[in-house]
């Protein structure tokens, strides 16, 4: 008799091969200057390029990237993403 045992890991294997697609189109979609400067901003911990790179990975799976995006347009996406975000001061 056996019995069905579901397979562990299936989860992170997913992430693990959706990771790798997204590194591709990023080597694809980004010159070497704005991958550099992309990298930067993620080891700082800055969210924005999170959210940057997951845009630019569905823009081109989406087939809707005809160019590789180049430093200064990266630099006018990242000042996008941030401008959109409200900081919250508050004065004593």
């Amino acid at each position: 008799m056996s019995y069905y045992v579901p397979e562990e890991g299936g989860d992170e294997r997913k992430k693990k091969e959706v990771e790798a697609l997204k590194e591709k189109y990023l080597r694809m979609y980004l010159t070497p200057e704005a991958r550099y400067r992309l990298n930067n901003l993620k080891l700082v911990g800055n969210e924005a390029a999170t959210i940057l790179e997951d845009k630019i990975f569905e823009l081109a799976v989406q087939g809707k990237l005809d160019h590789q995006i180049d430093d200064d347009e990266l630099k006018e996406l990242l000042l996008k993403i941030q401008s959109g975000k409200r900081e919250m001061r508050i004065r004593w």
